[in-house]
């Protein structure tokens, strides 16, 4: 709620409002401390759409009724009232969760906690009928667990408002109930509600306990009502082998669709539930004609009384669940004017996500700290940023659109959107490759070694899949998890065509590849998948995960969308079916600078240019480019002639490292199969190439002494992350580490005098770099303050070069027995683009630095409201 100065002002002598708790369908709930009692509660305030056709004194009279109230398991009414212009109430705040939270984390209970807490919602029920209350809207979210035990919250507050609204709820735009637990007669519409609605309810509540969904799901609203009223539940034993039959029994008998046919009361259910010997034949397997039957109607009449029944609930939800009267929504375009020095510093990850309501978006930009996250509600003109997200990409958020994860520093963090600080979901860096929190609070890793699956409260990864190296893979990545919870979709990058895309079942891990397939899956909205495909387009399928169909008749819906090999598409879909997309191409594109920033040369060639090395002359660059099809190769830059010409065409090369003499050049290669390698060959073309080490964990980067007796690797390891590892040449070749923790050590660099070796780490809980003594090991350094990448030495070994936030900065070194930073030089402001383990700038023997420099920077941010409509157009025309 956007304003509340009004209601805090007008309570200021009753209560102390402290922080919003959550919103839901009617209200907006706050922690409120009441000062008369000085206890605390949940004051609840009614939206303003809500509150504007309610008169409010016939609220307050109506909500009256339900103060008397006083049961165990009944959430008593404190207060209620106007204020500020605001209708009001206030309940005791009590700690604990909803089911409905439980549920999110567990997917479903225990069959004797979920029977015991029925029963006691039950008993609830039953007293508040004796006493002439219906509660009209008993969901998960309603009922509140304390200590264990079931607390009915809101009650009566849906009669209140009904009652107050005088049947003018259709110009609100909000619904008095949730569609998945309304009775047949709520979803019809009857005037005359009576307890055994609520008895439905219940065991719609208890259904989902025991097997994880209501009775009836459904890709919309108004389909789950059409199934309310026309379907039969599948029978829990199906779903849940271990479900007692009595229990069974009980729950069919009150989900019967005729009130006349389910359990006289919540107490007659409560006893069923507890009754082992209770069996109801006529509840289990019943068509909607039999139901009807015996009731003295005869199944054709029941049929059309249905059939007529959905005809005028679909009519009546336009205006009823729908708050825009238009029955179809208006497509519209616009950027999203990100201030510029927010833009973007990388498209690495996915650099945007849509909150799932459609309501806000959060991204990667820029700041002083060198990145940021920002949210950007769409109703505001600004963004703010998240603290304690400095430094952070790949951002995901929660299926409640409430808080953001992201990666930073080698944890897998998350933050609220209202602010706060940032807690660490996981310290076990897996080397994200997209991330998704699905509705159980489970969150899915994609990684080069697998999926890995946590508790969106904490905790230590699980593995879900492994990475078959031999078989060329070279990550699972893009995780997809599908609205159902129990399962995903994900990319299996591998090398070539070797792409797919395959679905795991959660609870056994069986995978699925789903054939036709090989681009990386965007969202799953309303039986519509949508992916990415490497030259920027957006594709559209229908697809029903039961059967895994092949994708090959999949439509393009988008195109010009910014797409990078290792990360995939820069875009992301709301769950309401908005799109925002970050259009043009990533490419980048090489610059030669001198030390003020001034250009002095460089290629006109774009492409995904990464890994820049200057050779030992200065004459030619060597850098690899990455293709839409994962695979990477070495090329040459010549300075002079400004030609680029290509060096490795098999199997993908990448990160070039020049020998010290300048004879050869060096590279690390993914075979299609096997072990990844470190080979070198000669410069000049003339000859073989050849392999220097083969480890079986991935190799990132090489570098070498100048003396060439020995060569530095950067390695991923599961266990310590990244390391450094020292191979001898001229021994055994034989990798062995020299610097490994638990923290991430990477990109080194030798000094020319071989003395020194440089690297960055994030033991300081941000990237820094350090030095140290070299080959034998020492105490080391901190050289860089406030955060540094990428360490570089100059010619003389007398300063290091590196990327602070928004900078190039000079550390001036001095040097003797030990070694100790003089002073930094900031060099100039840069816009280079930033990745993770290889090197985006070097420096030539005449001091002149070459970089990778992003044609991103204008990238513009598009926001399509209401996308969906248009996609499915396009669909019904393709299938005409």
């Amino acid at each position: 709620m956007s304003d509340i100065s009004g209601l805090t002002a007008a309570l200021a002598d009753r209560y102390r409002i402290e922080r919003e708790l959550g919103t839901g369908g009617m209200a907006t709930v706050f922690l409120a401390r009441d000062l008369k009692h000085d206890r605390d509660v949940a004051l609840k305030v009614l939206k303003p759409e809500l509150a504007a056709v309610l008169g409010a004194e016939r609220f307050v009279v109506e909500i009256k009724t339900t103060a008397s109230l006083q049961h165990p398991h009944i959430l008593p009414l404190f207060d209620s009232g106007t204020a500020g212009g605001f209708l009001f109430y206030v309940m005791p705040y009590i700690a604990g969760e909803t089911i409905r939270e439980k549920l999110n984390r567990e997917t479903q209970f225990g069959v004797d906690e979920a029977v015991r807490i029925a029963r006691e919602i039950a008993d609830a029920l039953d007293y508040a009928h004796r006493h002439g209350v219906i509660h009209r809207d008993i969901k998960p979210e309603n009922i509140l667990l304390h200590d264990g035990r079931a607390m009915v919250m809101d009650f009566g507050i849906a009669l209140a408002v009904s009652a107050a609204a005088g049947g003018r709820m259709t110009e609100t735009g909000l619904s008095l109930g949730t569609p998945h637990y309304m009775s047949p007669e709520q979803a019809t519409a009857e005037k005359e509600i009576t307890p055994r609605s609520d008895v439905y309810s219940l065991a719609s509540v208890l259904y989902e306990m025991l097997t994880g969904d209501p009775p009836f799901v459904a890709s919309s609203a108004q389909a789950v009502i059409m199934k309310i009223i026309t379907d039969t539940a599948r029978p829990l034993r199906e779903l849940r082998k271990n479900v007692p039959p009595n229990i069974e029994a009980a729950v069919a008998k009150a989900l019967e669709k005729l009130p006349a046919d389910r359990f006289e009361s919540a107490k007659a259910f409560g006893d069923a539930l507890a009754n082992p010997s209770f069996t109801a034949a006529s509840a289990s397997g019943m068509v909607a004609g039999a139901h009807a039957a015996r009731a003295g109607v005869s199944p054709r009449k029941f049929a059309i009384t249905a059939a007529v029944a959905v005809v005028a609930v679909i009519a009546a939800l336009w205006g009823w669940l729908v708050p825009a009267p238009k029955l179809v929504p208006r497509v519209l375009r616009f950027p999203l004017n990100v201030p510029e020095n927010q833009r973007f510093a990388d498209v690495s990850g996915i650099p945007i996500v849509f909150s799932p309501d459609g309501k806000a978006v959060v991204y990667s930009g820029r700041s002083n700290h060198g990145t940021q996250l920002y949210y950007r509600p769409l109703d505001q003109l600004q963004a703010s940023a998240l603290p304690g997200t400095e430094n952070a990409s790949q951002p995901f958020m929660s299926p409640d659109g409430e808080w953001v994860g992201f990666v930073s520093a080698g944890k897998i963090s998350k933050v609220s959107v209202h602010g706060g600080a940032a807690s660490t979901i996981t310290a076990d860096y897996l080397f994200p490759r997209g991330l998704a929190w699905g509705r159980n609070d489970i969150i899915v890793i994609g990684s080069p070694v697998g999926l890995f699956r946590v508790s969106a409260s904490g905790g230590t990864p699980e593995r879900l899949t492994t990475v078959d190296v031999s078989n060329g893979e070279i990550a699972h990545q893009t995780p997809l998890i599908l609205p159902d919870g129990k399962s995903a979709i994900f990319w299996v990058s591998a090398q070539a065509t070797g792409q797919h895309l395959s679905l795991i079942r959660f609870a056994d891990k069986a995978i699925t590849v789903i054939e036709g397939s090989s681009s990386e899956p965007i969202a799953l909205i309303e039986g519509i998948l949508f992916f990415a495909q490497s030259n920027g387009s957006v594709s559209a399928v229908k697809f029903d995960p039961a059967t895994t169909r092949s994708l090959a008749a999949a439509t393009q819906v988008l195109d010009g969308v910014m797409y990078k090999a290792a990360s995939g598409g820069a875009l992301s879909v709301s769950d309401s079916g908005d799109l925002a997309y970050v259009r043009g191409s990533a490419s980048n594109v090489i610059v030669v600078l001198d030390e003020q920033g001034r250009r002095v040369g460089g290629s006109p060639d774009q492409g995904l240019f990464l890994g820049v090395r200057f050779s030992p002359d200065g004459r030619r660059i060597a850098v690899y480019q990455g293709s839409v099809n994962l695979h990477a190769d070495v090329y040459f830059f010549d300075i002079a002639s400004g030609v680029l010409q290509r060096v490795t065409t098999k199997a993908s090369s990448f990160r070039p490292a020049w020998s010290p003499d300048g004879r050869r050049i060096a590279y690390i290669v993914q075979p299609e199969k096997g072990l990844t390698e470190a080979r070198w060959a000669p410069a000049d073309g003339s000859g073989a190439e050849e392999r220097l080490v083969a480890m079986p964990i991935p190799i990132q980067d090489i570098v070498f002494s100048p003396d060439a007796r020995y060569a530095v690797l950067t390695v991923i390891d599961p266990k310590t992350r990244q390391d450094l590892y020292l191979v001898d040449l001229k021994g055994d070749r034989k990798p062995v580490p020299i610097v490994q923790s638990e923290f991430i050590e990477k990109l080194p660099a030798i000094s020319p005098d071989g003395h020194w070796l440089a690297y960055e780490s994030d033991e300081s809980g941000v990237p820094q770099v350090y030095v140290r003594p070299f080959p034998n090991g020492g105490a080391r350094v901190q050289v860089s303050s406030g955060g540094g990448r990428e360490p570089h030495w100059t010619r003389d070994s007398r300063a290091l070069m590196y990327i602070g936030a928004e900078r190039l900065v000079k550390a001036h070194l001095a040097v003797g027995a030990g070694i100790s930073v003089v002073h930094q030089d900031t060099l100039f402001e840069h816009k280079l683009v930033t990745t993770s383990n290889t090197s985006t700038f070097d420096i030539a023997p005449n001091g002149n630095i070459v970089v990778v420099r992003s044609s991103t920077d204008d990238a513009d941010v598009i926001v399509v409201s209401n996308w969906l409509s248009e996609v499915k157009a396009r669909l019904a025309v393709k299938r005409k």
